[in-house]
């Protein structure tokens, strides 16, 4: 007699189209949910800069953020569509975060079964991560779903050999690299998945060609453009050639291993899913050895990737926020391996694979916001749009972040808090001036004022407390109050004091 579980998969092989848009849906709920407010800094001058573009402004100036035009060409489309309501910056990371994990679905079907699709489609939503990711116009996710894309058409392309889906794919690494230039650490692993099922060298050259082909073309429009003849990247190396945490000693360069300590909870998931994608490289099926090579190539490359020899400088500082448009080829090959476990032993690839969705769904609901974000947006957009209009003071509150009884434990377990040294007043201002930014770029309606706006002095009231004062100074009768912590904020309004 077939288990409730068996018919759900029965059902969903007969109907795949239902399927994988159940998924996409549920990936959009999933990102919708758990989704955090536009983070400052970043974030915000991307989302300005699309602003600008728009209304014909032009890019402010070129550096890191305004050169990845695969993120402000589309967000700059959806404002001239429909007008600089900031709840459009979750259009694209929810559309690409979702499109990626229908993406990871086919791959999974094509290596091994729809059944192993669904499951490392609905991790890949779940991973924990995604949270940030999928909700932020970080270059991440853009990353992740162009890339979904070009795996899954050369997936395609082993079975159909149309040259089309390689030219397709090439295009899709050209929109990676616009948005982020890491996606040349995909180049190594997607030529091995090309050429070692097949052995064919004229599609290897046949996608370099254009994806080679595309940048050089934007080399040559950002030489044209900026007179740097090195184009994006000369540009890119003017931009972040002294940041401070580039520079570094050859002993620790060879344990930037160490650094992956910085996926904290996920470090197991991180060390299983190489070993996974190690063992992946002696796989029968080649395509299997590709993802593998595409995996462990992307993982070494984000770690090692030096810009620079005399003195020694990484490509990058590695940080949390890299991993998640690498992790579905690595938790898919882990499933992989798992679902061969559960045909030896199925007790114990079940209790793995359970233990594996429960871990995960844990950490995603436990990150589900108090508000909505996107609710939380509207109503600070309809607060502060007329307040920042009529130029009026507002009050900035800067709430300390303070762990939950789960991290309080950790911190309390592995670190000495009496060490722990109180936040400086610099800390808090650098913090208050973000929020500043941020609430220019989402909320002021005058883009002519923006530079003048975010440079505008706080005044400090309290600790934790600045006025944003108005365009000529005056603090007084401020009109709003943005209370704004490390990963919330909620504006309210302030009543007028009487002139009695």
């Amino acid at each position: 007699m077939p288990s409730r579980l068996d018919r759900i998969f029965a059902w969903a092989e007969r109907h795949p189209a239902q399927v994988l848009l159940l998924l996409f849906l549920f990936s959009l709920l999933v990102r919708f949910v758990t989704a955090e407010y536009l983070m400052d800094g970043d974030n915000a001058s991307k989302w300005m800069e699309a602003r600008r573009l728009a209304a014909g402004l032009g890019i402010s100036h070129w550096y890191n953020h305004s050169m990845r035009w695969a993120v402000i060409l589309p967000l700059a489309g959806l404002i001239k569509l429909f007008g600089p309501n900031p709840l459009l910056t979750y259009v694209l990371p929810f559309t690409l975060a979702s499109v990626a994990s229908v993406c990871i679905c086919l791959i999974g079907e094509k290596i091994h079964s729809l059944k192993l699709g669904i499951a490392a489609s609905l991790l890949t939503t779940l991973l924990p991560l995604m949270v940030v990711t999928g909700s932020q116009i970080f270059p991440g996710v853009f990353e992740l779903g162009f890339t979904a894309l070009m795996v899954w058409l050369v997936m395609v392309w082993i079975d159909r050999r149309s040259s089309w889906l390689l030219v397709l794919a090439g295009v899709c690494f050209f929109l990676g690299w616009g948005a982020r230039v890491t996606e040349l650490y995909t180049y190594p692993g997607i030529i091995l998945l090309i050429w070692l099922p097949t052995r064919d060298v004229k599609a290897v050259l046949l996608f370099t060609a254009v994806a080679a082909g595309l940048c050089f073309a934007e080399w040559g429009w950002f030489w044209w453009d900026s007179g740097n003849p090195m184009g994006r990247l000369g540009l890119l190396s003017a931009t972040r050639g002294d940041h401070p945490d580039l520079p570094i000693t050859l002993k620790n360069y060879l344990l930037q291993f160490v650094e992956l300590k910085k996926l904290k909870g996920l470090l197991p998931i991180a060390v299983l899913t190489l070993a996974a994608s190690g063992a992946a490289l002696r796989d029968r099926d080649m395509r299997v050895r590709g993802l593998g090579a595409l995996y462990l190539g992307c993982m070494f490359l984000v770690l090692y990737m030096i810009s620079g020899v005399a003195p020694l400088k990484l490509a990058l500082p590695y940080g949390a926020r890299y991993y998640p448009q690498m992790a579905p080829y690595g938790l898919l090959l882990l499933l992989y391996f798992l679902f061969k476990l559960k045909d030896r032993h199925r007790r114990t690839g079940i209790a793995l694979i359970a233990i594996l969705f429960i871990s995960f769904a844990g950490f995603s609901i436990k990150r589900i916001p108090p508000t909505n974000s996107l609710v939380q947006m509207s109503r600070d957009y309809a607060l502060l749009r007329p307040v920042l209009a009529a130029d009026r003071p507002i009050v900035l509150v800067n709430e300390p972040w303070e762990p939950n009884f789960i991290e309080k434990i950790l911190i309390e377990t592995f670190t000495n808090p009496a060490r722990k040294k109180p936040r400086g007043d610099s800390s808090i201002r650098l913090d208050m001036s973000r929020d500043q930014e941020r609430m220019g770029a989402l909320f002021l309606d005058d883009i002519g004022r923006y530079a003048q706006f975010i440079n505008a002095p706080l005044v400090r009231v309290e600790k934790y407390r600045y006025i944003l004062p108005s365009s000529n100074g005056g603090i007084e009768s401020p009109a709003a109050e943005s209370v704004f912590g490390r990963k919330l904020h909620r504006a309210f309004p302030l009543p007028a004091k009487s002139d009695s």
